[in-house]
């Protein structure tokens, strides 16, 4: 099991949390909790991760133009009830996100975490 933190942790269509830690096991989101104290074993990666479906992370991949996500700027106040058992969620991280317009900035490159 890795872990991972972030900036803001993203999930299109409902919004994005603040500091976030999120659990993967071989390519998948287990687990996700409010980053509130130092935590061992936990990868800090500035910037954002987003979770995906398997679905959107293919349009993702398959966009020449661009990211096509919604990235709506509700500030959830918690991770939205039974999305892990709704969703096979794969955590993606966007290196260069303005955080001032809450999109990935012009040229993005998104990299899957194991």
């Amino acid at each position: 099991m890795k872990r991972y933190a972030s900036h803001f942790l993203f999930l299109p269509e409902y919004g994005f949390l603040k500091q976030y830690v999120i659990e993967t096991k071989e390519g998948c989101v287990m687990h996700a909790f409010p980053l509130t104290e130092e935590i061992e074993n936990v990868e800090w990666l500035p910037g954002a991760i987003v979770l995906l479906t398997p679905k959107e992370l293919q349009e993702c991949d398959s966009d020449s133009a661009g990211i096509p996500l919604k990235f709506p700027p509700n500030l959830l106040k918690d991770f939205p009830p039974l999305i892990y058992q709704d969703y096979r969620l794969v955590p993606v991280y966007f290196s260069n996100f303005d955080i001032t317009t809450m999109l990935p900035a012009s040229g993005t490159r998104h990299k899957l975490l194991p």
